[in-house]
């Protein structure tokens, strides 16, 4: 139905002076209304895959938006959408129709296969272990240990056991479709970590040997007020120093290997930002007085953070570490020879090693506690 109404403008100015009292046609405004109902908005789709298939129910509608929850939409009437992964996607539908009104509908929709639960022992670190969840599809996630304590509902669990040995481990995954995927594993926990003392527990202390030291900065063992990502129990700290000399401390440790094993060095590590000509070094050596800061071939220096090689500037860390040293010495200037191997060290002879740990500054400080934990060296072949 249209309707033409005639506006009448009326000059004010020329009523005033003239008396007119009759309007004078000056502007006509057409305006359209369109006569309709109201649509309805509905829709269905297709489950048990990535690629879903929504069926429009809608009634009355004449254009129509999806938006399907991962960035992206459609103005087609009944689309077939394919998300890239498995995920629960907030799907908005919205219906317009010709006489200018609109309705949306919004779902929660699955886009996944069914669930498959799986799992790894990711690393352990004496009886404490890491969980790395494979699972396929998972929406949650419940793990039994097998050893009789209390379950998790973490992805990827940390776990202390009550002692060594093996474990049917349970994971029960819910999927993203609401079924139930199940896996049990038998998991070894087991002491493969030739370095006694390497959880720097209260006591631990009496594993180690000191070669080089300084009043200022001998290293606390047990210490339980801080400890780096992925720690357990106590650390190793060499507490906050500054020398405009240079002073340093060396820990280290014997060690029996056979030629042609590889093993692999690792340990957790924080050490703050702000430090000034200060270090942390790992080395592996065939002496227990010779420990040598060079990339010759045969040099005993392993994986370190050094102000002087790239651990921020050239004289000072502008960034703070957290976590493994391995991938902590790779982002801050990738200095000694185990970054090549990925912590891997191959034993070229058979007999004793010994592994060393050296804290120091040189005219500087180190701006805070330097803290180190689960330090692992163990056989891998």
């Amino acid at each position: 139905m249209k309707i033409n109404t005639n506006i009448c403008a009326l000059g004010l100015a020329a009523m005033l002076l003239s008396g007119l009292v009759a309007c004078k046609k000056n502007e006509i405004v057409s305006s359209v209304v369109v006569d309709g109902v109201k649509p309805t908005t509905a829709f269905t789709n297709t489950t048990g895959s990535l690629v879903i298939t929504f069926t429009n129910t809608s009634q009355n509608g004449d254009s129509y938006y999806w938006q399907f929850g991962d960035g992206t939409n459609s103005t087609e009437k009944s689309p077939v959408h394919t998300y890239a992964s498995p995920g629960k996607y907030n799907v908005i539908l919205k219906v317009n129709s010709a006489a200018g009104y609109s309705t949306t509908s919004t779902k929660v929709v699955p886009a996944s296969v069914p669930a498959v639960a799986d799992f790894t022992l990711a690393s352990n670190f004496e009886t404490n272990g890491v969980f790395s969840n494979t699972s396929l599809a998972a929406d949650a996630v419940v793990w039994d240990f097998g050893d009789n304590t209390a379950t998790s509902t973490d992805l990827n669990p940390t776990h202390k056991f009550p002692a060594y040995g093996d474990y049917t481990v349970k994971l029960t995954v819910t999927g993203l479709l609401g079924d139930v995927s199940v896996k049990s594993k038998v998991v070894s926990v087991a002491n493969t970590n030739l370095l006694k003392g390497g959880g720097f527990n209260a006591g631990d202390g009496t594993f180690w040997q000191t070669w080089s030291s300084q009043a200022s900065i001998p290293p606390d063992f047990g210490y339980t007020t801080d400890k780096p990502a992925g720690g357990y129990d106590g650390c190793l700290r060499f507490k906050s120093f500054t020398n405009s000399a240079g002073l340093n401390h060396l820990i280290y440790q014997a060690v029996q290997v056979v030629a042609g094993k590889k093993y692999s060095l690792s340990a957790v590590v924080k050490a703050p930002a702000g430090g000034k000509n200060n270090y942390l070094q790992f080395y592996i050596s065939k002496d227990a007085n010779t420990w040598v800061e060079s990339s010759a071939a045969d040099a005993n220096f392993f994986l370190a953070l050094n102000n002087y090689h790239a651990w921020g500037a050239t004289s000072s860390s502008t960034t703070a570490v957290n976590g493994d040293l391995y991938k902590a010495v790779v982002a801050n200037g990738s200095y000694g020879l185990g970054v090549a191997t990925a912590g891997v060290y191959t034993a070229t002879t058979t007999g004793t090693l010994y592994i060393g740990i050296q804290c120091g500054v040189y005219a500087g400080t180190s701006n805070g506690d330097i803290l180190i934990d689960n330090l692992n060296f163990v056989p891998l072949n």
